[in-house]
């Protein structure tokens, strides 16, 4: 599974485990309806400006670490 992928599959089950409706997450993060499921079904190439919006609606935060060694 590629980045935007595994993106977009948090962002889906943390949004779903909230109860929360696309449409209510679109507003109060205040993206477009074309951005969030483009997003979720991990086609879309998304800014760090929208994911911070959409992480900070779902109470998420993005850590970012060197890779273990294969």
């Amino acid at each position: 599974m590629i980045l935007k992928e595994k993106i977009g599959k948090v962002i889906k089950t943390r949004r779903k485990e909230l109860k929360m409706e696309q449409v209510d997450l679109q507003d109060y993060a205040e993206i477009g309806s074309t951005t969030l499921s483009k997003l979720e079904t991990g086609k879309l190439n998304i800014t760090i400006d929208n994911l911070e919006k959409i992480m900070d609606v779902l109470g998420l935060e993005l850590i970012i670490k060197v890779k273990e060694k294969i």
